[in-house]
């Protein structure tokens, strides 16, 4: 494992259509330049992301709820399948201000952080606090709920220490049911970036804002420039929000076909 990191930033988030991203990239063209994370000759590059929640769904409950200060598991790699490393983190949010506490675990490592003995968990650690992934999944008993994957086009900046601007599309998950295996077949993914869900007019693009313990007057003229509104929009929650609708809409199409077929609980002689 590589060490511990941690920072802090402003998150601002914004749904806007191809033709705003379009502009925006323009906008942007002499301020910011394409993350060197991204493979040569691509525009931006695949995001996975797989989320850790209570058996009562705290972490969806306090992020759908907008709770001031939350927290939440969850581990992140990159590329259509997971390469030589994930990346468990704790992401933390009161308002806008975001912190995160990750490090990076070599794959062969991964199922170790999920076979923690209590006596481990359980040792006195003085003036500490839930501090580490594997804590969290413990303390809370949280265990993968979705595996959330999308791609990612992002910017940064060359006038700021910290500042980056990204474009998120192609938004897609599969449920995880507890499952820690990262391998998957792209027939399990199911899109979630519709009108519907995102609640706009058309098939949104996520912009995120990125920047230091400021805002530069760059950001503030663009937000003002091209009037955007700032929206919560959490990947986890549409994506449960999702999976909950796919669910009534079948429970709701199995009990409409029940009644057509004219089959009745009442009856059972006629089963």
């Amino acid at each position: 494992m590589k060490d511990n990191s941690h920072f802090r930033r402003y998150e601002l988030k914004y749904t806007v259509s191809e033709a705003t991203a379009s502009q925006i990239r323009n906008y942007i063209r002499h301020i910011c330049v394409r993350d060197p994370h991204t493979p040569s000759g691509q525009s931006g590059y695949i995001v996975n992301n797989l989320y850790f929640d209570t058996p009562g769904r705290q972490f969806y409950t306090d992020t759908k709820f907008r709770k001031m200060t939350r927290y939440k598991p969850r581990a992140r790699f990159y590329g259509n399948q997971a390469g030589e490393f994930i990346w468990p983190e704790i992401k933390y949010r009161h308002a806008s201000i975001i912190w995160k506490q990750r490090k990076a675990v070599r794959i062969e490592e991964w199922p170790r952080l999920f076979s923690i003995y209590p006596s481990e968990s359980l040792r006195p650690r003085i003036n500490s606090g839930i501090d580490s992934f594997e804590d969290m999944l413990y303390w809370h008993n949280a265990s993968s709920v979705v595996h959330v994957r999308y791609f990612r086009e992002a910017y940064v900046s060359t006038l700021e220490e910290y500042g980056r601007i990204t474009f998120d599309r192609r938004l897609c998950y599969r449920p995880l049911n507890g499952s820690t295996d990262l391998q998957y077949r792209e027939e399990e993914m199911m899109y979630y970036d519709d009108p519907v869900t995102t609640v706009s007019n058309d098939s949104s693009i996520i912009l995120e804002i990125k920047v230091g313990t400021w805002i530069p007057y760059w950001v503030i003229h663009m937000i003002q420039h091209f009037r955007l509104k700032q929206r919560p929009f959490s990947k986890y929650c549409y994506s449960i929000d999702h999976m909950l609708g796919n669910a009534i809409s079948e429970r709701s199409f199995r009990r409409h076909h029940f009644r057509q077929s004219g089959l009745s609980r009442q009856n059972p002689q006629t089963l």
